[in-house]
């Protein structure tokens, strides 16, 4: 085993590093001209309250960065005979889940919901957004579900698949 300092702080890396998170560090308070967020206490949070009289810069978010240089770090394949029967209700279960994640993590978000051959593609700025989403359509409706996680990038697929009403 390794001697040394273990936690989040100081001890191990991760495997991959998500590009667009660095550790610099915003003038404080910094606003994200696109999304809203402010960077404070070193961090980027929503803050319902707070007036952009009062930001010292401007600066975007990492993940209004990735949407707009359409840098996916997750997507969640979804397919099946039972998908298509409740199409928009899984979909609205998914927009609801992204808004939980968002009061946690304004970081994670939905980029986008796309129609495929045989289902949707949900594009997310996250590799745990997208797992997230797998566990709760597991958890919610059943079906098969597998992650796959690359070595070469920050990514992680995410394929849920359920043919019949039956299944569960």
């Amino acid at each position: 085993m390794l001697k040394g300092r273990r936690g989040i702080r100081g001890g191990l890396k991760p495997h991959l590093e998500d590009p667009y998170l660095t550790r610099k560090s915003y003038k404080e308070p910094t606003l994200c001209p696109r999304c809203g967020l402010v960077y404070r206490y070193r961090r980027w949070q929503r803050m319902p309250d707070f007036d952009p009289k009062e930001a010292v810069g401007r600066h975007k978010c990492p993940a209004c960065r990735k949407e707009e240089d359409r840098y996916v770090m997750g997507i969640v394949h979804i397919s099946g005979g039972f998908f298509e029967q409740r199409r928009q209700e899984m979909v609205n279960m998914l927009r609801n889940e992204e808004k939980k994640i968002l009061n946690h993590n304004p970081l994670d978000r939905i980029m986008g919901i796309l129609d495929e051959d045989n289902g949707v593609r949900v594009e997310t700025t996250s590799e745990n957004l997208a797992v997230h989403l797998g566990r709760t359509l597991y958890h919610a409706y059943g079906g098969d579900v597998e992650y796959r996680f690359s070595d070469e990038q920050k990514l992680a697929r995410v394929f849920w698949h359920r043919e019949k009403k039956e299944e569960r």
